[in-house]
Formats: structure tokens, sequence, C-alpha cells
């Protein structure tokens, strides 16, 4: 069983607590709610006990962890169960509206523990999965800072500073924060004690070497200390 919980981090000279839910393009793929329909509001009505339906999962060359999502309006009396795919909904002609709404979704094993989000079960091709209910989120990136003494020639891979946690740019309360972070690597010598890195000023003010990477992480902050 995998279990999803909080690490340390900093945003801001303040101590956060993230949660790690991958990589993820910052490209959209699509949630599939079943609705019988919409309240005088114009809110959705769900159908209970009907499961979301994600048109990719990891691995496939479209996934994404950001969804836009889309309402399919259906009979209140469909049978549970029997519509599990996109293709389900394409061969129903059922009608679909599309608000806008994008939410923050990625897949997990359906037999993980959170400790933070809610993980639900949904289906994929007739396949039921789990998703990690994160939340409406925007389309951007913000950028996460990873410590770290080079690289070691004989794996390729980073050596990261041993005791120093992952420093962000934007505390959530930050106009423009998104969960969704731009990778940077920050060459760290020796003569620095780790954890003492606290905020991107602070990088810049011991003039560190900053190396942007094209990855982009999924690392919501639920969770600022003083």
């Amino acid at each position: 069983m995998t279990t999803i919980g909080l690490q340390e981090g900093w945003a801001e000279n303040r101590p956060v607590r993230y949660v790690t839910a991958g990589q993820t393009p910052l490209t959209l793929g699509g949630m599939y709610v079943l609705v019988r329909g919409y309240d005088p509001r114009g809110g959705p009505l769900l159908l209970p006990r009907h499961k979301q339906i994600l048109d990719s999962i990891p691995g496939m060359p479209g996934y994404s962890a950001l969804r836009l999502v889309h309402f399919v309006e259906v009979p209140a009396d469909l049978p549970l169960g029997s519509v599990k795919s996109v293709q389900d909904v394409l061969k129903r002609s059922l009608r679909i509206r599309t608000p806008g709404m994008i939410v923050n979704a990625p897949v997990v094993p359906l037999d993980s523990k959170s400790t933070v989000y809610p993980i639900v079960p949904a289906w994929h091709e007739g396949m039921e999965i789990g998703y990690l209910d994160i939340g409406p989120t925007p389309i951007r990136a913000g950028n996460a800072y990873q410590c770290i003494r080079g690289i070691d020639r004989a794996t390729g891979r980073i050596v990261p500073v041993e005791g120093q946690k992952m420093i962000f740019d934007a505390l959530p309360s930050n106009p423009s924060y998104s969960p969704i972070w731009r990778l940077h690597y920050v060459r760290v010598p020796d003569g620095i004690e780790p954890d003492t890195l606290r905020s991107v000023q602070t990088i810049r003010d011991r003039k560190l070497a900053i190396r942007p990477t094209t990855m982009t992480i999924n690392a919501p902050i639920p969770d600022v200390g003083i």
C-alpha cells in the first residue's frame, strides 16, 4: 500500500508542508462527471454512487493530472456502472457541458492511503482506478528549488543536499500560487549548512548557481507554519 503524506519545505521564509503527487505537464486531460441535470443556479446535480470517468492514466502520452471537467447529462435511472469509459459516453450521444472548470486529479493506486486529500474511485476504459482529489487549480506553474551538491558522474543522477528541504517561491496566500511547480536545481557548496536556505531571495543573495529543468511537479501545499 502506498501512503501519500506530507513533506516539509520552505516558502517565503516560512515552513510549509506539501504533498508529492508526481510530475505532470501543463496540458489538460479530461474528467467526465455524470449528472442528472442542474439546479436553478446552474450547479450540477450529481448522480450518487456513479464514478467519474478519466480519459488518461500514467504511461499514456496524453496523461496529465490537470483535468478539464465535462458534465455529462444522463437519465436519473441510469443503471449503476453502465458508463465506464469515454467511449461509453460518446456512443450514447449524451449531452456534454464543459463550463471551464479545471481540477487537479493525479491518478494513484486505488489502495493508497492519503493523510490529506481524499482518494476517489473512478473509471478509465472500464477499469476501476483511483485519483487524488486535490481540487480546482489554475493552469500555471510556480517555481520550486531543490538544492544539490552536483551530479554523480557514474549514474548521472543528482546528489541532493542531505537535510535541506525543498524551497517554493509562493505561499498559497500569494495570488500567483499554483500547486504545479517548475523544478530548478540549486548548486550548493559544502560550506553552507543544510536547511539554512529558506527562500528564493536567500538563494539569490548567496549568488548560488540555479539550473532550471523542463520538469513540472505536482506538489500542493495544504499547510503553512509560522
